[in-house]
Order: C-alpha cells, then sequence, then structure tokens
C-alpha cells in the first residue's frame, strides 16, 4: 500500500509528524520548517487527504492508521524515527510505537487525545447502544461548512472563528491553503471531509489506557500538554505518569489543545531541546 508523504525537507534523523483529526500538515509548518536544518522531516498523509480514500465507514479502530503510519515508513525504509504526534496523531503513533518499537527512536506526544478513563467509559456506554453519532465532537464535525468562493474567502472566515484566535495570521492562511481544494466550478471545497473528520472521532479508542500502560521503559518519552487543554485534561496527565514514570511532561502556559499552532516557537524549541538531550 502507497501511502502519500508530504515531505517538509531536511536532511539527517527522521522526524515523523502525525497532526491532529481536521489539520493537514501543512498547518504545523511553523512549527517544523525550522527543524529541517537538523532533520528531515515528513508526514505520512491520513486517510482523509488520500487522494481516493476507502469509506469513512472502513474505519473502526485508530490502531488502522498506526497500520498506515508502519506501512508508510516499512516504504520509504525510515528507521530510528522520532515519531511526535498531535492529538489523534499522538495515539495512533504510540500504537504504532508499540506494535513495533524497533523502528523509532523516540516519541513527541503534543496533547495526545487521552480523555480519562470516566468519559471513555461514557463514550464505550454510547457505543454499546448505537449513539456514538450524538457526541458533540461528531455532530460539530457534521454541522461544518463545507464550501467557499475561495480559498481567501476560506481564510476570512476561518480568521474570525473563535478556534483560530491565537494563531498567527500565517498559520490560519496556512489552513486556508492545506484545507481546500478546487472543487471544479471555481470555487473551494474541504479537502479533509466532515464525514470522515466525524468517524475519526466517532472512532475514538476506549481501551487506549491499556495501551499507554505497555510504554513505561520502552523508549524515551516527551508529553507536552497546554495549560488550557481540553483534551489532555490533568486527570489524564496524572494518570499518564503513574502509567509511564520516565516520561518527561512539559506545560505550555497559557495555550489549549491547538498550541502547536497559536505557539509554534514555543513547542518548536520543547521538541528541540528535549531531542538535543537524547
Amino acid at each position: 500500500m502507497q501511502v502519500p508523504t508530504y515531505e517538509f525537507g531536511g536532511s539527517g534523523p527522521v522526524i515523523h509528524l502525525a497532526g491532529a483529526n481536521g489539520f493537514p500538515p501543512q498547518t504545523y509548518q511553523p512549527v517544523f520548517q525550522p527543524l529541517t536544518t537538523q532533520y528531515r522531516v515528513v508526514s505520512l498523509l491520513p486517510r482523509p487527504l488520500w487522494r481516493m480514500p476507502p469509506p469513512p465507514e472502513h474505519l473502526y479502530h485508530w490502531r488502522q492508521m498506526a497500520g498506515d503510519l508502519l506501512s508508510g515508513l516499512r516504504l520509504l525504509d525510515l528507521t530510528d524515527v522520532v515519531a511526535v504526534g498531535h492529538s489523534m496523531g499522538g495515539v495512533f503513533s504510540l500504537l504504532a510505537a508499540l506494535d513495533e518499537p524497533s523502528r523509532f527512536r523516540a516519541l513527541v506526544l503534543l496533547d495526545p487525545t487521552l480523555l480519562p478513563p470516566h468519559i471513555l467509559l461514557g463514550v464505550r456506554a454510547m457505543r454499546a447502544v448505537g449513539l456514538e453519532e450524538r457526541l458533540p465532537l461528531v455532530q460539530g464535525a457534521l454541522r461544518r461548512r463545507t464550501a467557499f468562493e475561495s480559498t481567501e474567502a476560506a481564510y476570512e472566515y476561518w480568521r474570525g472563528k473563535p478556534l483560530f484566535a491565537d494563531w498567527p495570521d500565517e498559520t490560519v492562511r496556512l489552513y486556508a491553503e492545506s484545507m481546500t481544494r478546487p472543487d471544479g466550478n471555481g470555487g473551494v471545497v474541504l479537502a479533509w471531509p466532515p464525514e470522515w473528520e466525524a468517524r475519526v472521532y466517532q472512532t475514538v479508542p476506549t481501551d487506549v489506557w491499556e495501551h499507554v500502560a505497555k510504554l513505561d521503559g520502552l523508549l524515551p518519552v516527551l508529553v507536552v500538554r497546554g495549560s488550557e487543554t481540553d483534551a489532555f485534561v490533568e486527570a489524564s496527565a496524572r494518570k499518564f505518569r503513574e502509567l509511564v514514570p520516565q516520561a518527561d511532561m512539559v506545560v505550555v502556559e497559557g495555550h489549549g489543545h491547538l498550541f502547536p499552532h497559536s505557539a509554534p516557537d514555543e513547542t518548536r524549541g520543547i521538541i528541540r531541546g528535549w531531542l538535543a538531550g537524547l
């Protein structure tokens, strides 16, 4: 299976980026482009961004995305990889590292989607009775605006949204450019379909903490969380410390779940400094 790849550039030790649900790798350029002076930075595109992706309904567990990642790394013959994953990408990078630890040098988790056990229990209960489509994030994804007159119109629309309020203009523009594609009639549509974004939220793994426990002592791990995050909350951070006491943990003060986008320089500095100490 050929997994399409986005190359940030560079040469030397390999960093692989796995991004968040609904955020193309180009939106992470402010963090990773400067690192290409020391590293080769690549990102295997997630299924929603493939030219001909399978139907969203074929995704049942994020472990499948971990499999995509490993397949792509094998095809590219990449080893000794520093796996950097944000949000969803942190979780399936973790799963890939557990499945094939010899391929990885280290694991960097940026606000991974490791929800507290009581929340996951609720998700499991809703899934058991077929109500996972009613999860708030699923409903929000399905309500997304899907078409714009132009990329510039998309930029202006997203620039005014509260979600992007603390993003630099450059990063919002990267989002608008990478998150849209021509519709064939002069306008643009979402490159990451809402149905795919919703499906990813529907299939959040509820057994994830069983896998986290296997990380202890496996390879160097850095976890970075935003102090204002609503994803990797303090309860999750405490549980992670209990299960993986050897992991390093850093907090980006004053930023939320999307701190790689709102605080790219600080995020890059944390990653660069930690890697220098390996």
